[in-house]
C-alpha cells in the first residue's frame, strides 16, 4: 500500500506541472510573434503522446494493484464436478476379498486407501486456475499390499527309465493284429454292400500282414466274384511264394487254370502241396487234372484218396468210374457209376451220362 501512494503522489506531481506549463503557455502565447505560430501542431501531437503514455501508466498500475490484492479461493465448475464423483466412487465401492492363499498364513489386514476426498480436488482445481508461488509438499504415496508369495514344490525328479527292448516277435504279433482289425472292418464293410471301402481294408491288412490267410482267401474271392481273375491268380501266387504249403491257395489257383484249360499249370501247383493235401475236394480236383492229361492211373489214386477221406459227392464217383473204365476195370467201373447215382444230389446231365455208361458196360 506504501507504494502504491508513493506513485499516487508522483502522478500528482506530474499534474501539477502540466498546470504550471499551461499557464506559462498561455502567457508566451500572447508575446509569440506570429511568424511562430506554425508550431502549434507540434504541441498537439506532443500533448497526445503525453496522455496515451499516461493512460497506459494508469492500466498497468491498476493490474499491478490487483494482483497484490488477497483472492479468496473460489471452486469451479469442473472442481465440483470431480469432488461429486470423488464421492459418488467411495460410496459405491465394494469391499474387495481378499485372496485365498492356501500355504502361508493369512497377512495382517492393511489399511483401505480411500479415494481422493472432495478437498483434495478442489486444491487441484485451484492449483489449475491460480498459480502457486509456493512449492506444495508431494502427495504420499500409499502402495497396496503385495500379495504373499506362494513358493511351489518342485516335482520330484522321475529316474529315467531304459527304453525296452523291441523283440521281433512282439513287431509280428503287433503287425498281424493291425491286419486282423483291418480284416474286420472289411468284413463289416461287405455286410453293409460297400464293396470298394472293403476292398481297401482288405488291401491294407494284406500291407501290414501279407500272411494273413483269410484275408487273402477273402480277397480272392472278391476279385472272383467280380470277374477279375487275372487279379485273382496274381494274389494267389503271392499267397504261394510266402506259404508254398498252403492247400487252400493251391486249389483256388488251380480251379483258375482249370477253368482256363490250363492243365499243366493247374498240375504243377497241386504237386507244389504235395501229401500235406488231405482234403478230398483237393484230391477230386487233382484226379480229373490227372485224367484230362490222360494220366488214369495216377487220376485212379487221387480218386482213391478223396474217397478214403470222407463221403465224396457224385461228382467223384463218376470220375472214378471213368478212370476204371479207360484202364478197362469194366465190373468197377459200373459199380462207381452205380454208387453216383445213390450218392446224393446229380446234376440231370450226369445222372443221365452214369445211368448210360452202366447199362453199357454190363
Amino acid at each position: 500500500m506504501v507504494v502504491g501512494q508513493g506513485r499516487v503522489s508522483v502522478i500528482n506531481k506530474m499534474l501539477q506541472d502540466l498546470d504550471q506549463r499551461q499557464a506559462l503557455g498561455a502567457t508566451n502565447e500572447a508575446a509569440v510573434v506570429r511568424p511562430h505560430a506554425a508550431k502549434a501542431p507540434d504541441r498537439e501531437w506532443f500533448w497526445r503522446i503525453l496522455v496515451v503514455l499516461l493512460t497506459a501508466a494508469l492500466a498497468w498500475m491498476g493490474w499491478v494493484a490487483i494482483q497484490l490484492l488477497p483472492r479468496k479461493p473460489v471452486a469451479t465448475e469442473l472442481a465440483l464436478r470431480v469432488a461429486a464423483e470423488a464421492k459418488g466412487r467411495a460410496a459405491a465401492k465394494p469391499a474387495a476379498e481378499a485372496p485365498v492363499v492356501v500355504a502361508p498364513p493369512p497377512a495382517p489386514p492393511q489399511p483401505v486407501v480411500e479415494a481422493a476426498p472432495a478437498q483434495d480436488a478442489l486444491r487441484l482445481a485451484r492449483t489449475l486456475e491460480i498459480p502457486v508461488q509456493e512449492t506444495q509438499p508431494e502427495p504420499v504415496r500409499v502402495e497396496p499390499p503385495k500379495p504373499p508369495v506362494v513358493v511351489k514344490p518342485k516335482p520330484a525328479a522321475v529316474p529315467s527309465t531304459p527304453k525296452p527292448a523291441v523283440d521281433k516277435r512282439e513287431r509280428k504279433s503287433s503287425a498281424s493284429e493291425v491286419a486282423e482289425a483291418h480284416f474286420r472292418r472289411a468284413g463289416l464293410l461287405l455286410s453293409h454292400g460297400r464293396v470298394s471301402e472293403a476292398e481297401e481294408r482288405l488291401q491294407a491288412a494284406l500291407r501290414s500282414d501279407p500272411s494273413h490267410v483269410n484275408a487273402r482267401q477273402t480277397y480272392v474271392s472278391l476279385l472272383l466274384e467280380h470277374q477279375r481273375v487275372d487279379a485273382a491268380r496274381r494274389l494267389l501266387q503271392e499267397g504261394l511264394a510266402i506259404q508254398p504249403g498252403q492247400a487252400t491257395f493251391a486249389f483256388a489257383l488251380a480251379r483258375i487254370h482249370v477253368e482256363q484249360r490250363d492243365y499243366p499249370a493247374a498240375l504243377q501247383v497241386m504237386d507244389r502241396v504235395g501229401l500235406a493235401a488231405r482234403n478230398p475236394e483237393f484230391q477230386a480236383l487233382r484226379g480229373a487234372v490227372l485224367q484230362r492229361l490222360g494220366r488214369h492211373g495216377e487220376a485212379l489214386e487221387a480218386y482213391d484218396n478223396a474217397i478214403r477221406a470222407g463221403n465224396p459227392p457224385a461228382t467223384t464217383w463218376i470220375g472214378l468210374g471213368i478212370s476204371l473204365e479207360a484202364v478197362g476195370r469194366r465190373p468197377e467201373a459200373v459199380q462207381a457209376y452205380r454208387r453216383a447215382l445213390t450218392a446224393g444230389p446229380v446234376a440231370p446231365e450226369a445222372r443221365e451220362y452214369a445211368e448210360s455208361r452202366a447199362r453199357a458196360l454190363q
